[in-house]
């Protein structure tokens, strides 16, 4: 009878384990469906094509935190072996030359608007950081501003003139 008892409550124990594992794997799924469906919905309002609709992301990404939080990972996941690849691969993905050619860095002059107080800016900063290599350079957060900034110079340039000239094998390079 001890023995009946004891049987027992073995299999009820691993009962409820195998109940809390399902469980787990159930909240699981549904947050990487929810994560796939946010990356779409984050992939569908890109790349940014006007003023306008970066007003609008802007306006999102300062309200909806799990929003900027998504397009963290989902920019992270553009990759590269270095800064200034991945940099350069997030600015593509987010944005047309056409609007880049619009800002500067800094924004000075009356011509171009600033770059640098964007919330855009600080989301291509904090997807970097989170590549755990790129987080432990000293110099990471210096050398994401020089490409940046390096990516405005030469869309203008590049861009600005008729379309795309021969040295130039795409907007950003």
């Amino acid at each position: 009878m001890l023995t009946i008892k004891y049987e027992i409550k073995s299999i009820h124990e691993k009962l409820d384990i195998i109940i809390q594992r399902d469980e787990e794997n159930t909240l699981t799924k549904t947050s990487e469906s929810q994560l796939l469906y946010d990356t779409c919905f984050i992939d569908d309002k890109l790349p940014i094509k006007s003023q306008e609709n970066l007003q609008e992301f802007e306006n999102e990404l300062s309200i909806d935190k799990n929003y900027r939080h998504q397009l963290v990972k989902r920019l992270s996941s553009v990759g590269g072996k270095s800064i200034k690849i991945m940099v350069k691969r997030i600015m593509t993905l987010m944005f047309t030359p056409e609007l880049l050619c619009k800002f500067s860095y800094n924004g000075r002059g009356n011509k171009k608007c600033s770059f640098e107080k964007l919330l855009v800016n600080k989301i291509i900063f904090e997807s970097v950081k989170t590549i755990k290599k790129f987080a432990a350079s000293d110099n990471s957060t210096n050398e994401v501003e020089q490409v940046i900034k390096y990516v405005l110079i030469q869309t203008t340039f590049c861009f600005g003139q008729s379309a795309l000239p021969r040295g130039c094998r795409s907007p950003y390079f």
